[in-house]
């Protein structure tokens, strides 16, 4: 069931108080009109009746969904909620991914993925993957980089990134066998589900990565 709380906010432009519901806790199956809205990103969205302000105002925020077998912890940077405490409680769910994200835009994502019933750590490693080449490609920094799409009968999966001094999203889409080799090395290196909820974004990315990278291989006469 999910979790309505009401409190009052003070708006930054007028100063006026304003009763601002929030969602704690969101169950996607009991409501899909949340999962809308935290697709469509207007979940956190705020408004002042009073003087027009409007911001985006995010809060510690757990998402569920039953259906799809995922839980993702909305966690924004500066909150003085622990996750660990939240792991802790939810560690019988082995069965259930769990995840933390620091932004509405990570938490959309995240959802996406596990809606498609992709292993959102082999889908940051092809990310991770195909950014490096862009980067390589343009000379630019990659801002940011989402999941986009995935199409099975045409074999494949893409993505969105926003680069460094331009407002123009450039999309790149590569094979699922990519996936495929991202989800092998994501098994052996990368946090596994029954750890809890745990970040799984860029930075793990490159970790996994780097381990994957600095492991030692077989021999063609040790595998023979």
């Amino acid at each position: 069931m999910s979790t309505q709380i009401t409190k009052e906010i003070l708006c930054p432009g007028c100063g006026a108080s304003v009763s601002t519901a929030m969602w704690p806790g969101i169950s996607a199956d009991e409501d899909p009109s949340l999962r809308e809205r935290a697709l469509s990103e207007t979940l956190f969205d705020w408004f002042c009746p009073e003087c027009g302000y409007s911001a985006r105002f995010l809060y510690p925020c757990l998402y569920s969904d039953r259906t799809h077998g995922f839980m993702v912890y909305l966690l924004p940077e500066g909150s003085p909620q622990e996750p660990v405490e939240l792991g802790d409680e939810l560690a019988s769910l082995a069965d259930v991914k769990k995840r933390i994200v620091s932004t509405g835009l990570e938490l959309r994502e995240k959802i996406l993925i596990f809606e498609k019933n992709l292993d959102d750590r082999a889908v940051e490693l092809v990310k991770y993957a195909i950014a490096d080449v862009l980067q390589a490609q343009t000379g630019a920094k990659i801002l940011e980089g989402y999941f986009r799409m995935v199409d099975h009968e045409q074999n494949r999966i893409g993505f969105s990134y926003l680069l460094e001094n331009t407002d123009r999203l450039l999309h790149r889409t590569t094979s699922l066998e990519v996936y495929d080799k991202s989800l092998e090395v994501a098994r052996s290196f990368a946090p596994a589900d029954s750890s809890g909820f745990f970040r799984m974004g860029s930075a793990e990315a490159a970790n996994c990565m780097k381990a994957y990278t600095s492991a030692p291989r077989e021999s063609e006469s040790e595998k023979a």
